[in-house]
Protein backbone atom coordinates (compact mmCIF):
# COMPACT_ATOMS: atom_id res chain seq x y z
CA UNK A 1 0.00 0.00 0.00
CA UNK A 2 1.75 3.39 -0.65
CA UNK A 3 2.36 6.05 1.48
CA UNK A 4 0.40 9.59 1.56
CA UNK A 5 3.42 11.20 0.12
CA UNK A 6 3.86 9.48 -3.12
CA UNK A 7 0.18 11.27 -3.37
CA UNK A 8 1.66 14.57 -2.26
CA UNK A 9 5.15 14.00 -4.59
CA UNK A 10 3.35 13.24 -7.50
CA UNK A 11 0.69 16.27 -7.54
CA UNK A 12 4.10 18.39 -6.82
CA UNK A 13 4.89 16.46 -9.80
CA UNK A 14 2.16 17.18 -11.88
CA UNK A 15 2.14 21.15 -11.13
CA UNK A 16 5.88 21.82 -11.28
CA UNK A 17 6.47 24.77 -13.16
CA UNK A 18 10.21 24.34 -14.57
CA UNK A 19 9.74 21.39 -17.04
CA UNK A 20 9.17 23.35 -20.27
CA UNK A 21 8.51 20.73 -23.09
CA UNK A 22 6.67 18.54 -20.72
CA UNK A 23 4.48 20.99 -19.31
CA UNK A 24 3.08 21.72 -22.68
CA UNK A 25 2.23 17.63 -23.47
CA UNK A 26 0.88 17.46 -20.56
CA UNK A 27 -1.68 20.91 -21.46
CA UNK A 28 -1.46 19.00 -24.83
CA UNK A 29 -3.10 15.60 -22.99
CA UNK A 30 -5.64 17.42 -20.82
CA UNK A 31 -6.85 19.42 -24.06
CA UNK A 32 -7.36 15.79 -26.25
CA UNK A 33 -9.37 14.54 -23.42
CA UNK A 34 -11.17 17.13 -22.68
CA UNK A 35 -12.14 17.70 -26.73
CA UNK A 36 -13.09 14.09 -27.07
CA UNK A 37 -15.14 14.11 -23.85
CA UNK A 38 -16.86 17.24 -25.29
CA UNK A 39 -17.14 16.03 -28.53
CA UNK A 40 -19.16 12.34 -26.97
CA UNK A 41 -21.28 14.19 -24.60
CA UNK A 42 -22.52 16.60 -27.69
CA UNK A 43 -22.86 13.85 -30.47
CA UNK A 44 -24.51 10.93 -28.63
CA UNK A 45 -26.78 13.57 -26.79
CA UNK A 46 -27.65 15.25 -30.68
CA UNK A 47 -28.21 11.40 -31.89
CA UNK A 48 -30.24 10.51 -29.08
CA UNK A 49 -32.42 13.68 -29.73
CA UNK A 50 -32.54 12.74 -33.42
CA UNK A 51 -33.62 9.15 -32.75
CA UNK A 52 -36.28 10.86 -30.47
CA UNK A 53 -37.67 13.47 -33.04
CA UNK A 54 -38.47 10.64 -35.76
CA UNK A 55 -39.64 8.51 -33.29
CA UNK A 56 -41.98 10.88 -32.30
CA UNK A 57 -42.77 12.07 -35.50
CA UNK A 58 -43.21 8.56 -36.93
CA UNK A 59 -45.65 7.82 -34.04
CA UNK A 60 -47.34 11.31 -34.47
CA UNK A 61 -48.14 10.54 -38.19
CA UNK A 62 -49.44 6.95 -37.66
CA UNK A 63 -49.69 5.09 -34.20
CA UNK A 64 -48.19 2.40 -32.45
CA UNK A 65 -49.46 -0.51 -33.64
CA UNK A 66 -50.95 -1.23 -36.90
CA UNK A 67 -53.59 -3.98 -37.03
CA UNK A 68 -54.79 -5.06 -40.38
CA UNK A 69 -56.58 -7.97 -42.09
CA UNK A 70 -54.54 -10.76 -43.95
CA UNK A 71 -57.96 -10.61 -46.69
CA UNK A 72 -58.22 -8.10 -48.94
CA UNK A 73 -61.75 -7.76 -47.51
CA UNK A 74 -60.34 -5.69 -45.01
CA UNK A 75 -61.59 -5.84 -41.09
CA UNK A 76 -65.38 -6.87 -41.56
CA UNK A 77 -67.67 -5.63 -38.08
CA UNK A 78 -64.33 -3.31 -36.89
CA UNK A 79 -66.50 -1.40 -34.17
CA UNK A 80 -66.81 -4.94 -32.43
CA UNK A 81 -62.88 -5.70 -32.87
CA UNK A 82 -62.11 -2.20 -32.06
CA UNK A 83 -63.79 -2.71 -28.58
CA UNK A 84 -61.96 -6.17 -28.18
CA UNK A 85 -58.76 -4.52 -29.27
CA UNK A 86 -59.22 -2.20 -26.50
CA UNK A 87 -59.79 -4.41 -24.11
CA UNK A 88 -55.97 -6.32 -24.26
CA UNK A 89 -53.79 -4.78 -21.78
CA UNK A 90 -51.88 -1.91 -21.56
CA UNK A 91 -53.80 -0.43 -24.68
CA UNK A 92 -55.30 3.11 -23.93
CA UNK A 93 -56.93 4.20 -27.30
CA UNK A 94 -57.78 2.45 -30.75
CA UNK A 95 -59.13 4.07 -33.93
CA UNK A 96 -60.59 2.25 -37.38
CA UNK A 97 -59.02 3.59 -40.28
CA UNK A 98 -59.51 3.12 -44.33
CA UNK A 99 -56.36 3.26 -46.41
CA UNK A 100 -55.80 3.35 -50.36
CA UNK A 101 -53.87 4.37 -53.14
CA UNK A 102 -55.70 7.42 -55.57
CA UNK A 103 -54.76 10.83 -57.33
CA UNK A 104 -55.72 13.81 -56.80
CA UNK A 105 -56.57 16.43 -59.79
CA UNK A 106 -55.93 20.32 -59.39
CA UNK A 107 -56.20 22.77 -62.43
CA UNK A 108 -53.71 20.55 -64.82
CA UNK A 109 -51.55 18.99 -62.34
CA UNK A 110 -52.32 15.28 -60.54
CA UNK A 111 -50.52 13.58 -57.66
CA UNK A 112 -50.42 10.32 -56.43
CA UNK A 113 -51.15 10.02 -52.75
CA UNK A 114 -52.31 7.80 -50.01
CA UNK A 115 -55.73 8.40 -48.64
CA UNK A 116 -56.53 7.62 -45.35
CA UNK A 117 -60.52 7.19 -44.03
CA UNK A 118 -60.39 7.76 -40.47
CA UNK A 119 -62.90 9.21 -37.73
CA UNK A 120 -61.76 12.24 -36.23
CA UNK A 121 -62.77 11.47 -32.68
CA UNK A 122 -61.27 8.23 -32.62
CA UNK A 123 -58.00 8.81 -34.46
CA UNK A 124 -57.09 11.94 -32.26
CA UNK A 125 -56.55 9.44 -29.44
CA UNK A 126 -54.74 7.44 -31.32
CA UNK A 127 -52.17 10.10 -32.70
CA UNK A 128 -50.96 13.43 -33.00
CA UNK A 129 -53.15 14.14 -36.41
CA UNK A 130 -55.42 16.93 -34.86
CA UNK A 131 -52.10 18.67 -33.24
CA UNK A 132 -50.36 18.86 -36.86
CA UNK A 133 -53.06 20.43 -38.56
CA UNK A 134 -51.88 23.78 -38.91
CA UNK A 135 -55.10 25.40 -40.78
CA UNK A 136 -58.83 24.65 -41.13
CA UNK A 137 -60.21 21.60 -38.68
CA UNK A 138 -59.88 17.72 -38.70
CA UNK A 139 -63.83 17.69 -37.81
CA UNK A 140 -64.63 19.60 -41.24
CA UNK A 141 -64.12 16.14 -43.06
CA UNK A 142 -67.59 15.02 -41.34
CA UNK A 143 -69.63 17.88 -42.41
CA UNK A 144 -71.78 18.22 -45.04
CA UNK A 145 -70.68 20.90 -47.65
CA UNK A 146 -72.69 22.54 -50.62
CA UNK A 147 -73.59 20.89 -54.15
CA UNK A 148 -72.86 17.09 -52.11
CA UNK A 149 -68.74 17.38 -51.92
CA UNK A 150 -66.99 16.59 -48.91
CA UNK A 151 -63.50 17.95 -47.00
CA UNK A 152 -60.42 16.46 -47.44
CA UNK A 153 -57.23 17.72 -45.27
CA UNK A 154 -53.94 17.45 -47.23
CA UNK A 155 -50.08 17.92 -46.56
CA UNK A 156 -48.47 20.87 -46.98
CA UNK A 157 -45.90 20.09 -49.03
CA UNK A 158 -48.58 18.41 -51.14
CA UNK A 159 -50.53 21.53 -51.64
CA UNK A 160 -47.24 23.52 -52.62
CA UNK A 161 -47.04 20.44 -55.32
CA UNK A 162 -50.29 21.26 -56.37
CA UNK A 163 -50.27 24.62 -56.18
CA UNK A 164 -53.86 24.53 -54.03
CA UNK A 165 -54.94 26.98 -51.15
CA UNK A 166 -57.66 25.78 -48.56
CA UNK A 167 -60.73 25.97 -49.79
CA UNK A 168 -60.03 25.23 -53.38
CA UNK A 169 -61.79 22.56 -55.37
CA UNK A 170 -60.09 18.92 -55.90
CA UNK A 171 -60.91 15.75 -57.71
CA UNK A 172 -60.32 12.48 -56.18
CA UNK A 173 -59.93 9.35 -59.06
CA UNK A 174 -59.69 5.90 -57.27
CA UNK A 175 -58.49 3.23 -58.90
CA UNK A 176 -61.97 1.44 -58.87
CA UNK A 177 -63.40 1.37 -62.66
CA UNK A 178 -66.57 1.05 -64.20
CA UNK A 179 -68.30 1.17 -67.49
CA UNK A 180 -69.78 4.29 -69.59
CA UNK A 181 -70.35 4.60 -73.15
CA UNK A 182 -66.60 6.19 -73.34
CA UNK A 183 -64.94 3.33 -71.97
CA UNK A 184 -63.82 2.12 -68.57
CA UNK A 185 -63.52 5.05 -66.22
CA UNK A 186 -62.21 5.25 -62.87
CA UNK A 187 -64.59 6.61 -59.96
CA UNK A 188 -64.11 10.43 -59.24
CA UNK A 189 -65.33 12.31 -56.47
CA UNK A 190 -65.31 16.10 -55.69
CA UNK A 191 -63.80 17.16 -52.88
CA UNK A 192 -63.32 20.89 -50.93
CA UNK A 193 -59.95 21.33 -49.29
CA UNK A 194 -61.02 21.60 -45.55
CA UNK A 195 -57.32 21.60 -43.71
CA UNK A 196 -53.70 21.39 -44.23
CA UNK A 197 -51.14 19.11 -41.72
CA UNK A 198 -47.74 19.75 -41.04
CA UNK A 199 -46.33 16.31 -39.56
CA UNK A 200 -42.78 17.37 -40.14
CA UNK A 201 -41.77 13.86 -42.00
CA UNK A 202 -41.83 15.06 -45.68
CA UNK A 203 -42.89 11.83 -47.09
CA UNK A 204 -45.93 12.03 -44.95
CA UNK A 205 -46.67 16.20 -46.14
CA UNK A 206 -46.16 15.07 -50.07
CA UNK A 207 -48.23 11.79 -49.84
CA UNK A 208 -50.86 12.05 -47.11
CA UNK A 209 -54.43 13.06 -47.62
CA UNK A 210 -57.25 12.58 -44.99
CA UNK A 211 -61.18 12.03 -45.58
CA UNK A 212 -63.78 10.15 -43.57
CA UNK A 213 -64.42 6.60 -43.13
CA UNK A 214 -67.67 6.33 -44.97
CA UNK A 215 -65.90 8.79 -48.38
CA UNK A 216 -62.91 6.85 -48.51
CA UNK A 217 -65.21 3.20 -48.24
CA UNK A 218 -67.89 5.36 -51.20
CA UNK A 219 -64.51 6.08 -53.27
CA UNK A 220 -63.07 2.41 -53.15
CA UNK A 221 -66.42 0.78 -53.71
CA UNK A 222 -66.15 -1.37 -50.29
CA UNK A 223 -68.83 -2.07 -47.52
CA UNK A 224 -69.86 0.77 -44.82
CA UNK A 225 -68.87 -1.85 -42.05
CA UNK A 226 -65.24 -2.91 -43.11
CA UNK A 227 -62.49 -0.75 -42.75
CA UNK A 228 -58.57 -1.95 -44.25
CA UNK A 229 -57.11 -1.96 -40.28
CA UNK A 230 -57.12 -0.23 -36.79
CA UNK A 231 -54.49 2.25 -35.54
CA UNK A 232 -53.65 1.08 -31.83
CA UNK A 233 -52.18 3.41 -29.47
CA UNK A 234 -50.60 1.91 -26.10
CA UNK A 235 -50.41 3.02 -22.42
CA UNK A 236 -46.31 3.15 -23.03
CA UNK A 237 -44.40 3.09 -25.73
CA UNK A 238 -42.31 0.46 -24.83
CA UNK A 239 -45.15 -2.12 -24.58
CA UNK A 240 -46.02 -1.79 -28.63
CA UNK A 241 -44.15 -4.79 -29.26
CA UNK A 242 -46.64 -6.55 -26.27
CA UNK A 243 -49.57 -5.46 -27.58
CA UNK A 244 -48.32 -6.19 -31.43
CA UNK A 245 -48.18 -9.99 -30.28
CA UNK A 246 -51.08 -9.89 -28.04
CA UNK A 247 -53.35 -8.90 -31.61
CA UNK A 248 -51.78 -11.68 -33.33
CA UNK A 249 -52.42 -13.91 -30.88
CA UNK A 250 -56.23 -13.16 -30.39
CA UNK A 251 -57.33 -12.69 -33.61
CA UNK A 252 -56.24 -15.05 -36.29
CA UNK A 253 -57.29 -13.21 -39.10
CA UNK A 254 -55.35 -10.15 -38.12
CA UNK A 255 -51.59 -9.29 -38.46
CA UNK A 256 -50.58 -6.83 -35.84
CA UNK A 257 -46.68 -4.75 -35.92
CA UNK A 258 -45.85 -2.11 -34.03
CA UNK A 259 -43.78 1.07 -34.40
CA UNK A 260 -40.60 -0.42 -34.46
CA UNK A 261 -40.90 -3.20 -36.33
CA UNK A 262 -41.99 -0.86 -39.32
CA UNK A 263 -39.18 1.14 -39.14
CA UNK A 264 -36.49 -1.46 -38.51
CA UNK A 265 -34.28 -0.68 -40.82
CA UNK A 266 -34.26 2.90 -40.57
CA UNK A 267 -33.28 2.52 -36.41
CA UNK A 268 -31.25 0.16 -36.62
CA UNK A 269 -28.83 2.76 -39.03
CA UNK A 270 -29.37 4.95 -36.42
CA UNK A 271 -27.77 2.74 -33.94
CA UNK A 272 -25.27 1.64 -35.93
CA UNK A 273 -24.16 4.92 -36.80
CA UNK A 274 -24.24 6.41 -33.24
CA UNK A 275 -22.04 3.35 -32.32
CA UNK A 276 -19.72 3.94 -35.06
CA UNK A 277 -19.62 7.62 -33.85
CA UNK A 278 -18.93 6.39 -30.22
CA UNK A 279 -15.68 4.48 -31.43
CA UNK A 280 -14.30 7.10 -33.66
CA UNK A 281 -14.53 9.86 -30.91
CA UNK A 282 -13.25 7.39 -28.85
CA UNK A 283 -9.81 7.79 -30.73
CA UNK A 284 -9.64 11.12 -29.70
CA UNK A 285 -9.37 10.10 -25.69
CA UNK A 286 -7.22 7.42 -26.16
CA UNK A 287 -4.81 9.37 -28.52
CA UNK A 288 -4.49 12.11 -25.26
CA UNK A 289 -4.03 8.82 -22.98
CA UNK A 290 -1.21 8.01 -25.55
CA UNK A 291 0.01 11.48 -25.00
CA UNK A 292 -0.29 11.35 -21.56
CA UNK A 293 1.78 8.02 -21.21
CA UNK A 294 4.22 9.46 -23.52
CA UNK A 295 4.60 12.57 -20.91
CA UNK A 296 5.09 10.08 -17.71
CA UNK A 297 7.96 8.69 -19.60
CA UNK A 298 9.72 11.86 -20.13
CA UNK A 299 9.13 12.32 -16.31
CA UNK A 300 10.49 9.00 -15.13
CA UNK A 301 13.68 9.43 -17.01
CA UNK A 302 14.07 13.65 -15.82
CA UNK A 303 13.22 12.24 -12.00
CA UNK A 304 15.52 9.32 -12.31
CA UNK A 305 17.89 10.46 -9.69
CA UNK A 306 14.69 11.86 -7.79
CA UNK A 307 13.28 7.88 -7.59
CA UNK A 308 17.18 6.56 -6.68
CA UNK A 309 16.85 9.19 -3.67
CA UNK A 310 13.09 8.52 -2.74
CA UNK A 311 14.21 4.55 -2.69
CA UNK A 312 17.30 4.83 -0.61
CA UNK A 313 15.36 6.62 1.92
CA UNK A 314 12.89 3.72 2.06
CA UNK A 315 10.43 4.40 -0.50
CA UNK A 316 8.90 1.27 -1.48
CA UNK A 317 7.88 0.07 -5.36
CA UNK A 318 4.17 0.74 -4.64
CA UNK A 319 5.26 4.09 -3.35
CA UNK A 320 7.20 4.67 -6.86
CA UNK A 321 4.14 3.54 -8.96
CA UNK A 322 1.62 5.65 -6.74
CA UNK A 323 3.11 8.81 -7.61
CA UNK A 324 3.16 8.16 -11.00
CA UNK A 325 0.01 6.72 -11.43
CA UNK A 326 -1.31 9.83 -9.53
CA UNK A 327 0.32 12.41 -11.58
CA UNK A 328 -1.24 10.77 -15.19
CA UNK A 329 -4.46 10.43 -13.76
CA UNK A 330 -4.77 13.91 -12.26
CA UNK A 331 -4.37 14.72 -16.15
CA UNK A 332 -7.13 12.38 -17.21
CA UNK A 333 -9.80 13.20 -14.15
CA UNK A 334 -9.00 17.44 -15.09
CA UNK A 335 -9.37 16.71 -19.09
CA UNK A 336 -12.64 14.55 -18.19
CA UNK A 337 -13.79 16.61 -15.81
CA UNK A 338 -13.54 20.21 -17.95
CA UNK A 339 -15.06 18.42 -21.34
CA UNK A 340 -17.89 16.86 -19.46
CA UNK A 341 -18.54 20.74 -17.96
CA UNK A 342 -18.21 21.75 -21.41
CA UNK A 343 -20.17 18.90 -23.50
CA UNK A 344 -23.25 19.19 -20.95
CA UNK A 345 -22.86 23.56 -21.52
CA UNK A 346 -23.05 22.79 -25.41
CA UNK A 347 -26.34 20.54 -25.24
CA UNK A 348 -28.05 22.72 -22.86
CA UNK A 349 -27.53 25.79 -25.34
CA UNK A 350 -28.36 23.79 -28.04
CA UNK A 351 -31.14 22.56 -26.09
CA UNK A 352 -32.43 26.06 -25.90
CA UNK A 353 -31.31 27.77 -29.06
CA UNK A 354 -31.83 24.94 -31.56
CA UNK A 355 -30.18 25.24 -34.76
CA UNK A 356 -32.18 24.98 -38.25
CA UNK A 357 -31.49 22.45 -40.18
CA UNK A 358 -30.11 23.43 -43.88
CA UNK A 359 -32.30 21.66 -46.13
CA UNK A 360 -34.55 20.78 -43.17
CA UNK A 361 -38.06 18.73 -44.05
CA UNK A 362 -36.78 18.66 -48.31
CA UNK A 363 -34.07 16.56 -47.01
CA UNK A 364 -33.75 15.43 -43.79
CA UNK A 365 -36.60 13.96 -41.70
CA UNK A 366 -36.22 16.65 -38.99
CA UNK A 367 -35.78 20.67 -39.67
CA UNK A 368 -33.72 21.42 -36.72
CA UNK A 369 -30.77 20.00 -34.57
CA UNK A 370 -32.38 18.54 -31.76
CA UNK A 371 -30.78 17.52 -28.45
CA UNK A 372 -31.68 14.85 -25.52
CA UNK A 373 -29.31 15.04 -22.60
CA UNK A 374 -29.32 11.67 -21.05
CA UNK A 375 -27.23 12.37 -17.50
CA UNK A 376 -27.24 8.01 -16.95
CA UNK A 377 -25.80 7.96 -20.44
CA UNK A 378 -23.33 11.01 -20.44
CA UNK A 379 -21.76 10.20 -16.80
CA UNK A 380 -19.82 6.97 -18.47
CA UNK A 381 -18.48 8.95 -20.56
CA UNK A 382 -15.88 10.74 -18.72
CA UNK A 383 -15.76 7.85 -16.24
CA UNK A 384 -14.38 6.11 -19.43
CA UNK A 385 -12.33 8.76 -20.02
CA UNK A 386 -10.79 8.83 -16.47
CA UNK A 387 -10.49 4.71 -16.88
CA UNK A 388 -8.50 5.14 -19.99
CA UNK A 389 -6.12 7.53 -18.72
CA UNK A 390 -5.71 5.62 -15.67
CA UNK A 391 -4.57 2.36 -17.92
CA UNK A 392 -1.95 4.26 -19.50
CA UNK A 393 0.01 5.50 -16.39
CA UNK A 394 1.12 1.82 -15.51
CA UNK A 395 3.51 0.94 -17.98
CA UNK A 396 4.82 4.25 -17.18
CA UNK A 397 4.67 3.48 -13.16
CA UNK A 398 5.73 0.29 -13.69
CA UNK A 399 9.19 0.97 -14.95
CA UNK A 400 9.49 3.62 -12.54
CA UNK A 401 8.71 1.56 -10.00
CA UNK A 402 11.58 -0.90 -10.71
CA UNK A 403 14.40 1.19 -11.29
CA UNK A 404 17.80 0.42 -9.49
CA UNK A 405 18.44 3.22 -6.57
CA UNK A 406 22.13 2.49 -6.86
CA UNK A 407 22.33 3.01 -10.72
CA UNK A 408 20.12 5.95 -10.19
CA UNK A 409 21.89 7.82 -8.36
CA UNK A 410 25.60 6.82 -9.51
CA UNK A 411 26.37 8.93 -11.80
CA UNK A 412 24.49 11.90 -10.36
Amino acid sequence: MAKPYAFFIGLRYLMAKKQGFINIISFISVAGIALGVTALIVVISVMNGFHEDIRDKIVGSNAHVIAMSYFKEGIPDYDTVVEKIKKIDHVSAAAPYFMGQAMIKFADKVQGLVLWGVNPASISKVNKLADNIKRGDLDSINRALPDNKRGIILGKELMNILGADLGDDVILLSPVFYKTPAGMMPKMSKMKIVGVFESGMYDSDTTFAYVSIDTAQKLFDKPADAVTGIAVKADEIENSSFVAAEIKRKFKNIWARDWMSMNQNLFSALKMEKFVMFIILVLIVLVAAFNIASTLIMVVMRKTKDIGILKSMGANNDDIRAIFVVQGLMTGIVGSLAGFAIGVAICVFLKQHPLAMPGGGSVYYIDKLAVSLKFKEVLVIPLVSIFISFLATLYPAYQASKLDPVEAIRYE
